[in-house]
């Protein structure tokens, strides 16, 4: 374990460090324009960085009959999906083809990658969706993607959700201890929130890619051996699904492109109004407060839903 901190520590501050001249060799600079925000070329280079200290730990921390084959192929294939967009900007209903193919490719080889069931806490009851189990692990796993991908607007905000979220889902959730994955996951987005607050490095769609296609199959998988409450689950992906469908709907009524770049997600109108630690900090406390206080007061979830979803749009009617 020390070995592979080590190795992975170099590589991030040698790519950090020479992030422009590496992201211009091959063609993964974010340009700035009229719908983002930054004004100076960054790299994309978060998901190459993400990778590699996957791959680094996973060399040296895991035994020959213990690799997540599965896992690993998945994350990889969303990986190179989000690095060809990166380089060539792909259109949104290819990349949406090509998760779903993904995806059934590898429930055909996983039988642990489907969601064949979901259990409610609060009636200790379980619901199997039988022969609809493709069909709502697919909505399931495109809904996720897209809210994710979608979420990745400003320094920091997905960094810092998915921190959390490993956090929130081993150890209030599932509680479990955290592997290999979650190691190296937690440990190259520690040290790339600090480089992406600095702008010198974005987490580009290779980014957000690989770590939807993390999220998506740990949930997945762990439902399927576990009795896992879904509204949960739902508590911790509430606000950044909420917003898609907002912004989705609102595009479609004003016949645009639902998956066009706009500068009207939540984080961007919380950051016209506030500092960017401020806005980060006020998404991550809608986005977790509700399994917080469900495990500090031993309530179910869904009573504290609703309470996020009126602040939510409470505030963007004050936002807009």
């Amino acid at each position: 374990m020390i070995l592979s901190i080590f190795l992975s520590s170099f590589v991030i501050y040698l790519i950090c460090f020479n992030g422009l001249y590496i992201g211009e060799k091959l063609g993964l600079l974010d340009k700035p324009n009229k719908d983002k925000i930054h004004k100076n070329n960054t790299p994309l280079l978060g998901g190459p960085i993400i990778l590699i200290v996957l791959i680094i730990f996973l060399i040296f921390n895991l035994k020959i009959n213990n690799i997540f084959v599965f896992h690993f192929y998945y994350m990889l294939s969303f990986f190179i999906l989000g690095l060809v967009d990166d380089r060539i900007n792909l259109n949104a209903y290819y990349r949406i083809l090509l998760v779903t193919v993904f995806s059934l490719i590898l429930m055909t080889l996983d039988e642990s990658f489907v969601i064949d069931k979901i259990y409610f806490e609060i009636s200790k009851s379980e619901y199997y969706f039988g022969k609809f189990k493709i069909l709502v692990t697919l909505i399931c796993i495109l809904l996720l993607y897209i809210a994710i991908n979608m979420s990745d607007g400003i320094n920091c905000l997905l960094i810092s959700l998915s921190i959390f979220t490993i956090i929130a889902v081993n150890f209030l959730i599932y509680e479990n201890s955290i592997d290999i994955f979650d190691t190296s996951f937690l440990f190259a987005l520690i040290f790339l929130i600090y480089f992406n607050y600095k702008n010198k490095i974005f987490l580009g769609n290779s980014g957000a890619s690989i770590i939807s296609s993390y999220f998506i199959y740990k949930l997945i998988n762990i439902n399927f051996h576990d009795q896992v409450d879904v509204f949960e689950v739902i508590s911790i992906f509430l606000i950044i699904g909420i917003d898609m469908v907002r912004l989705v709907i609102t595009r479609i009524i004003k016949k645009k492109n639902p998956f066009s770049r706009d500068l009207n997600h939540f984080h961007h109108l919380l950051l016209k109004k506030m500092s960017l630690p401020l806005t980060i900090a006020f998404y991550l406390i809608l986005s977790f407060g509700p399994v917080l206080i469900t495990n500090i007061f031993n309530i179910s979830v869904i009573f504290i839903i609703p309470i996020s979803v009126i602040i939510y749009f409470y505030t963007i009617s004050k936002l807009n």
